[in-house]
């Protein structure tokens, strides 16, 4: 379904059929995307690209079907995002197949990605507060096949799975009757950051103080939490309009909160913080010692033919 037009096609805005046509002859796709306030609102996924004659934006969206949440909606945006092929035809010996070449060639790129990549990719779809959900579910559906393919962790879903924990113990009661807000970094204005975490050598730091509309809590990393050089990195705010004594009591002790889950949280998945280079070593560890336990070794005894010697 046609989602927007570039200069050369405004024109047919209104008019289905005559845009659908100008797609099937114009549009190169480069990426996907969804556009939701909450997953469980989530009815699309649009496919992203530009004109091949004048080089604007278009976009392709995509229905997903209806009434679906969890890993159904999961697996209908996977399926989608894999499977789907606008405007092209699939002809045996050759994949995707349509009048624009560009198109078709992006379409069996895709086709030939690896699975992990396939993972990778789509965890980039969504929100930081959505993408443990999203990994939980690609683990349990794909399993990694390496020791090395791991589904890391941005800043932003960091602070979300924390303050998820935190939730589930029980631990918010009182914070969450005051709080104004609860922003991981990627939703704040003048952010949208969303750094990978490639390193565990980090300290996580709640930081509170009083702003002009209330107090605050903001989250940084402060340490080594990837391979950019940066030792500081915010990955989260709570924020309450009150600024009177109780609610400031009531904001240190969720620092502390904060503090012992995102300690719990981390070790339990310390695995997916390792740098690249260490989870290659390990790996080739693992290799060399299942290599070594397949092999017999040459003190184990042989068993001899019944009643002589070999």
């Amino acid at each position: 379904m046609v989602f927007s037009y570039c200069k050369c096609s405004y024109h047919l805005a209104g008019n289905e059929n005559a845009a659908a046509n100008f797609y099937n002859t114009h549009f190169v796709p480069d990426g996907w995307e969804l556009v939701y306030s909450k997953l469980s609102e989530c009815r699309s996924i649009h496919l992203k690209g530009r004109c091949k004659d004048c080089y604007g934006d278009l976009n392709e969206m995509i229905p997903l079907p209806e009434g679906l949440s969890g890993d159904a909606l999961f697996q209908a945006i996977y399926d989608a995002m894999w499977s789907a092929h606008p405007y092209d035809a699939i002809l045996e010996h050759i994949g995707c197949h349509g009048p624009c070449e560009e198109r078709s060639a992006f379409y069996r790129r895709r086709d030939k990605t690896s699975q992990f990549r396939r993972n990778a990719k789509f965890l980039e779809l969504f929100h930081d507060y959505d993408r443990e959900a999203a990994r939980l579910w690609l683990e349990k559906t794909f399993p990694p096949q390496k020791h090395t393919e791991v589904l890391r962790d941005t800043g932003g879903s960091l602070f979300s799975s924390v303050i998820r924990m935190a939730k589930e113990a029980g631990e918010f009661g009182r914070a969450e009757a005051i709080l104004d807000y609860i922003l991981p970094c990627e939703h704040e204005d003048g952010i949208h950051e969303k750094v990978k975490l490639t390193a565990y050598e980090f300290d996580f730091q709640p930081c509170i103080n009083y702003g002009c509309e209330g107090i605050y809590i903001d989250c940084y990393l402060m340490g080594k939490f990837d391979e950019s050089g940066r030792s500081k990195l915010h990955v989260g705010t709570l924020k309450t309009l009150r600024r009177d004594a109780e609610a400031a009591k009531i904001m240190g002790e969720l620092c502390g909160v904060l503090l012992h889950y995102e300690k719990k949280y981390v070790n339990g998945n310390l695995h997916r913080y390792t740098p690249e280079k260490e989870l290659e070593q390990e790996y080739q560890r693992q290799l060399e010692q299942e290599k070594n336990e397949s092999v017999p070794l040459l003190s184990e005894k042989i068993p001899l033919p019944e009643g002589g010697e070999i």
